[in-house]
């Protein structure tokens, strides 16, 4: 696995969109760095990782019948 992915490819890890991705980094809710413009967004393996735990240890204290304002709603 490369040290730092592009949005396409922390989508493709992740499983998600592009759009998530994005919406997610806006939100400050994924960290990220900028590289040489505006949206040119780098991303590590493991702060994907992180991210989606957090959301997944979320979701199991959740009522599954509540999204809770959460960008992956049950995941």
């Amino acid at each position: 696995m490369k040290p730092w992915l592009n949005v396409g490819e922390a989508a493709e890890y992740a499983g998600l969109s592009r759009d998530t991705i994005y919406t997610a980094c806006e939100r400050k809710e994924l960290r990220h760095v900028r590289v040489g413009g505006r949206r040119s967004i780098r991303l590590k393996p493991e702060w994907i990782d992180a991210w989606l735990e957090r959301y997944a240890r979320g979701a199991q204290e959740e009522d599954h019948s509540v999204h809770g304002g959460s960008m992956l709603g049950g995941v």
